[in-house]
């Protein structure tokens, strides 16, 4: 697995943050990389749902599952269909804001792309996460 991370610190308390974090439902508006969520089955701990996904230029479509909440604090999601991924995202008070840090470890699709690709990708993913910290603190502070 390979890694990619951000942070932001953003104008707003955690409780607004978090709530925008766990709206699944509207992870595509801030999500530049994330072209629809669909079949979203429960809530929480445990909910699940489709993503269909354009990274490098390749649309990729897995399932992803909810698998630790804290609230106002933490949210770890895994994929194990399309792209295996594990995105973790943490929120500490900074200041007046919150500093909204994610870390995410994925599996790159080497019958995709090949190992050659492999610094080219990591260099390109940590590029959208931060993409997708800006857009996400963009639309809080709006």
């Amino acid at each position: 697995m390979v890694k990619a991370e951000g942070s932001v610190v953003i104008n707003a308390p955690a409780e607004k943050v978090y709530e925008l974090l766990e709206d699944t439902e509207r992870l595509a508006e801030w999500m530049p990389l994330l072209i629809e969520v669909s079949d979203i089955q429960g809530e929480g701990v445990g909910q699940t749902f489709g993503w269909k996904y354009k990274f490098i230029g390749i649309t990729f479509k897995g399932r992803s599952e909810i698998v630790e909440r804290v609230e106002n604090k933490k949210s770890v999601v895994n994929s194990t269909a399309g792209i295996e991924s594990e995105w973790t995202w943490d929120l500490t008070q900074e200041g007046n804001g919150t500093k909204v840090g994610l870390v995410v470890e994925y599996t790159i699709p080497v019958p995709v792309l090949g190992k050659f690709a492999e610094p080219f990708v990591v260099k390109q993913g940590t590029k959208d996460i931060q993409h997708t910290l800006d857009t996400f603190k963009n639309l809080l502070e709006a």
